[in-house]
């Protein structure tokens, strides 16, 4: 794998892992590493931008789930600087939902730009 793909990979590992991190500085030192400071994320009729709204998505997330996990169902496809793959929302005892997500990066490898579709009928 050329040095970009492997970039992106572990940037988007160190995103799905911010999802997951209840510490708040270790959240956002995850965010940073893995998006651009100006990310866009657009689900479900919403648009968040930057690190601060992306992390407070987060934080809310946990605080409403203190249990669950965003966990990868699929691999991380990556082709050029654009990338897809599955994931789903898990909980103590029950599925909470797939999403599908979608975007570009940058030159370094970091998010910049994120489609989340949460529900039935992905691909």
């Amino acid at each position: 794998m050329s040095p970009i793909p492997a970039r992106i990979q572990a940037n988007i590992e160190a995103y799905v892992a911010a999802w997951n991190e209840h510490d708040a500085a270790v959240r956002m030192q995850l965010v940073a590493k893995s998006c651009t400071g100006d990310v866009v994320m657009c689900t479900a009729g919403r648009r968040i931008r930057g690190h601060a709204e992306l992390d407070a998505m987060m934080a809310d997330f946990q605080r409403r789930r203190p249990h669950w996990r965003a966990v990868f169902s699929s691999a991380i496809d990556v082709q050029g600087n654009l990338f897809r793959y599955t994931g789903a929302v898990e909980g103590p005892s029950a599925a909470g939902g797939d999403a599908f997500d979608a975007g570009e990066c940058d030159d370094d490898g970091r998010i910049r730009l994120l489609l989340t579709f949460v529900g039935a009928g992905l691909p």
